[in-house]
């Protein structure tokens, strides 16, 4: 574990994420657990995990994505909300012009 982590904003220490992130990836089958390893922790992306565990490279793109997919069900809990991520756009009103 991390020793004197700081606190985030939500409350979460940065070793309580990486502790829900290891049972997270406990909990994932073996190949989606090898391709989020490899893709995402060793950042070589979709063409390190085709290479790694001898897959096509659409192949190893899907379990990549199954992957993140899963852990992000998983850890959805401490995703912030969405109007904290995303910027809302706002639709503004036409202005008729005027006929030449």
């Amino acid at each position: 574990m991390i020793e004197g982590a700081a606190a985030r904003a939500d409350g979460t220490s940065d070793a309580e994420l990486l502790d829900r992130l290891e049972t997270a990836l406990a909990a994932l089958p073996a190949p989606e657990r090898a391709a989020a390893v490899v893709a995402f922790g060793y950042a070589e992306g979709t063409d390190g995990v085709a290479e790694e565990l001898n897959l096509a490279p659409r192949e190893a793109d899907a379990l990549a994505r199954s992957a993140l997919q899963l852990l992000r069900g998983a850890l959805e809990d401490l995703e912030p909300e969405a109007s904290d991520r995303f910027l809302q756009l706002v639709r503004r009103r036409r202005i008729p012009r005027d006929p030449l």
